[in-house]
């Protein structure tokens, strides 16, 4: 079984960075992504295969993440 990695995408000024991070399972994953993501986009990884692309919206009175697969 492959760990879950996380891959946060965040822009710089002229360029995308990634961030990768290793976790033992999904729900590590998804709080890991929480606190380390104020907005934007992540993928999940298991292995070579990506599980899906997660973006997270913020506004005045709460936060909600959209999902999107592979």
């Amino acid at each position: 079984m492959h760990r879950i990695q996380i891959a946060i995408l965040s822009r710089g000024e002229r360029e995308l960075h990634h961030v990768r991070l290793d976790t033992l399972d999904l729900g590590t994953a998804l709080l890991v992504t929480d606190i380390n993501l104020a907005e934007g986009s992540a993928e999940l990884w298991e292995g070579e295969r990506r599980l899906a692309r997660l973006t997270k919206h913020s506004g005045p009175h709460a936060t909600f993440w959209e999902v999107g697969c592979c």
